[in-house]
Formats: structure tokens, C-alpha cells, sequence
């Protein structure tokens, strides 16, 4: 068996990494994301934040935020293929306790985390940390996280409309007018509505669904009567 039939089977391991909003703006935040087609270090800390726990598996960590009002993380955010992040330096922290902090190189410590399973336990996040100001965002190396299938449009950025055909044709006495819409999808997306539709979809099938999601989209827009 080789390595990536390991990594193919292991539900626990994911191919992207996830970098999610947070906050009761945590939808708003993520419209500027979007709109920016970039990720932002926005706390200036000289990276940028993801968790390499799998999209899949993250329902009752969602659910469990859902009770505050300011939730650590909330369901809005981005998905980036592993590999592309990698690519630019990103690397997964090490968790290590205090005292092991302290002699780490400074060259390091961008990337370490502290660690006490009995008073400060982060590391259910599985983080990875990308040393940049910024990350681009394109449509075949992410895609867009949202709750539910009603945020999809609600995110403008994520479509943007090209064309419109119109089809007018008369109709007892009058005329009957169709409007149709061609889209360019910038972004992937998928909600945690559809996952839990499909009843906890396996990683295979989630790159499936968006595998099968095209850069270019027809949508009825509807009709007038005159």
C-alpha cells in the first residue's frame, strides 16, 4: 500500500486547510474576503491562520459555537488546497510548553504554539501557519465555506453576471419574456447544509462535489408578462 492510499482512506486527514472567519460579523468578514479575493494577516501578527482538521468532520464543533454570540470560529471561510500553502512556506506548528518556548530560535517561533493538555489545549485545531501579509485566492486552488445554501447568493463575489439572453415570445395576446444569466463563478463553494444533507459526505465525495463545479454557470433570472 502506498502513501497516498494511507492518505485517501484516513477520514481524519484533509487535502485543504481552512482558514475561518470568526465573531458575530464572521458572514460579513468573509463577503470582504471574497470581494478582495484575499486572505489578509489582518492582526498583523506576521502570518496568516488555517486548521488542517477536515471540512467533513467539523459539524459539532460548529453546532457547539452556534450557543455564544461571539463564537471562536464560525461556519464562514475558506478552504486552500495544502499543497499550494506549503508551496509558500506554510508549515504546521509544533505545540510545545512554556518552558520549550524559550529556547526556541527566534526564526521559529512564528510557528509554536503553547501546550498544556490540562489548561491550554489548542491543538484540536490542527494549525498550520502561512508566513505572509497576504494570500491570493483563485478558483482552482480553494474554494468558499458557508452555513447554510441561502448564504451562497447572498455572497456577492462569489458569481459575478457576464450576460443576460433574452427570449421574448407572444402568447395569447401578449408576450411572454424569459431572462436567462450567464455567470462566472470566481470561487468554488460549498455549505455545511449540503454536507450534513448528504449525511456526513465522506473527503472523497467533497472533492467531488466541487471537482464538479465549472468556472461558468447558466441561471434562470425569471420572467415578465406584457
Amino acid at each position: 500500500m502506498s502513501k497516498e492510499d494511507i492518505i485517501k482512506l484516513r477520514e481524519d486527514l484533509s487535502d485543504y486547510v481552512y482558514h475561518f472567519t470568526k465573531g458575530k460579523d464572521a458572514k460579513e468578514t468573509l463577503k470582504i474576503i471574497v470581494s478582495d479575493k484575499k486572505i489578509k494577516d489582518v492582526t498583523k501578527k506576521g502570518y496568516i491562520c488555517f486548521s488542517e482538521s477536515p471540512l467533513t468532520m467539523l459539524a459539532p464543533m460548529f453546532n457547539y459555537f452556534e450557543q455564544f454570540e461571539n463564537p471562536l470560529y464560525a461556519p464562514y471561510g475558506i478552504g486552500v488546497k495544502k499543497d499550494v500553502i506549503y508551496k509558500l512556506g506554510g508549515r504546521p506548528v509544533f505545540y510545545v510548553d512554556r518552558e520549550e518556548i524559550k529556547i526556541i530560535p527566534n526564526q521559529l517561533r512564528w510557528k509554536s504554539v503553547c501546550y498544556d493538555p490540562n489548561s491550554y489545549d489548542f491543538s484540536w485545531l490542527r494549525e498550520w501557519r502561512l508566513p505572509h501579509e497576504s494570500l491570493d485566492l483563485t478558483f482552482n486552488d480553494c474554494f468558499i465555506v458557508v452555513k447554510a445554501n441561502g448564504d451562497i447568493s447572498d455572497i456577492q463575489g462569489i458569481l459575478e453576471l457576464d450576460d443576460i439572453d433574452i427570449d421574448a415570445q407572444p402568447e395569447d395576446g401578449g408576450i411572454l419574456t424569459e431572462y436567462t444569466g450567464h455567470f462566472t463563478r470566481n470561487f468554488k463553494v460549498i455549505s455545511l447544509e449540503e454536507l450534513s444533507t448528504i449525511s456526513q459526505m465522506n473527503k472523497k465525495q467533497l472533492l467531488c462535489a466541487l471537482d464538479g463545479q465549472s468556472n461558468q454557470e447558466r441561471h434562470y433570472l425569471g420572467s415578465t408578462w406584457k
